[in-house]
């Protein structure tokens, strides 16, 4: 197996998920020595490190170590929830993910694109779901540039895919959350609670499921021999407010819910675009927190097992986690 975004925090626990059942992978790391600075990289286990990136394809893939090559996770991606710049994070996402269709297809090999449900999952009302045959939601989260260059990135791969060949398999997960975060991006609102950064909670909505599920499942399609073409992999979807009460009520950590209109933040993001002050969220930000994320599957607990766990389960381990190794004053109660 080839794994791509192996440094972040669904890779580290991808390669470790893969360790388990026995399946040799090789990594795609832009910097060979700073992968083996990393204190995890004993989980995953011996690896064969590749070193380069999914923008120059030409420079490492005939490395003869890949000649064996099955499955391809492409989990590599910048995510940046911002209209400033967005550029090169564009650029990765969605011709990092047209190379690696043409290195799957070089290679003979299955490629497993991990997306995000926020390509179809993002809705103005709570209760609404997204399963695998959803529209993408470009009118709501096609106004973000992240969610833009997923959804992009989706049909463009797909397109290139039909056209080569390529055995193309989308895989859109929620939030992750779980033990591990070691570059405290994902659990970022678990964290905001611990160090009482809290200000104010949104009227939006959270769906959140477990890093460790998602890695077993994803494991799981190196052994079909005819997947489909899309898998969510769904967890837990509630208010912002009901989630911001649980992970309070799981680390016994005050919160004092100031709960805010829709409408005033939505206000609020039009002056922030208009005129960017530094004490304020960005836009995206705001805009994103008024909306609602649902996701259902057809076929993954069938096909791939997944299961989800309880969630608090998952938010007293990421809480016990970022106690231990958060910087800063997570560690204080």
């Amino acid at each position: 197996m080839l794994v791509t975004g192996a440094t972040g925090f669904l890779g580290r626990h991808l390669l470790g998920a893969l360790r388990a059942r026995n399946v040799p992978a090789a990594v795609l790391v832009r910097r060979p020595d700073e992968w083996v600075r990393q204190d995890w990289v004993s989980e995953a286990g011996p690896v064969h490190v590749v070193e380069g990136g999914p923008l120059a394809p030409d420079a490492w893939m005939r490395d003869p170590a890949l000649a064996d090559v099955k499955t391809v996770f492409h989990l590599a991606a910048q995510v940046k929830h911002s209209r400033v710049a967005p550029e090169e994070m564009e650029t990765l996402n969605v011709e990092g993910t047209l190379h690696m269709v043409r290195v799957a297809s070089a290679l003979g090999a299955r490629l497993v694109y991990v997306s995000s449900s926020g390509t179809v999952g993002c809705f103005r009302f709570p209760d609404v779901v997204a399963d695998e045959h959803a529209p993408h939601a470009e009118a709501l989260a096609g106004r973000w540039p992240y969610y833009a260059s997923k959804i992009r990135a989706e049909k463009e791969a797909r397109r290139l895919a039909d056209k080569l060949g390529v055995e193309l398999v989308i895989v859109r997960p929620p939030v992750l959350l779980g033990p591990g975060d070691h570059r405290f991006r994902s659990t970022g609102h678990v964290l905001r609670v611990l160090e009482h950064r809290l200000p104010v909670v949104p009227r939006g909505g959270m769906h959140f499921t477990d890093v460790r599920d998602v890695a077993a499942s994803l494991t799981r399609l190196t052994e079909l021999e005819q997947p489909r073409s899309i898998y969510h992999l769904p967890g837990t979807a509630s208010t912002l407010g009901a989630f911001f009460r649980m992970v309070s009520e799981v680390s016994y950590t005050s919160v004092t819910e100031r709960q805010v209109p829709n409408w005033l933040l939505e206000g609020v993001a039009r002056v922030a675009r208009s005129s960017s002050p530094r004490w304020l969220p960005d836009p995206v930000v705001l805009e994103m927190s008024t909306c609602y994320w649902g996701l259902s599957s057809l076929w993954s607990e069938r096909e791939l097992g997944h299961t989800v766990r309880p969630p608090r389960q998952t938010l007293v381990e990421t809480v016990s986690w970022l106690r231990e190794h958060a910087p800063r004053k997570a560690a204080h109660r």
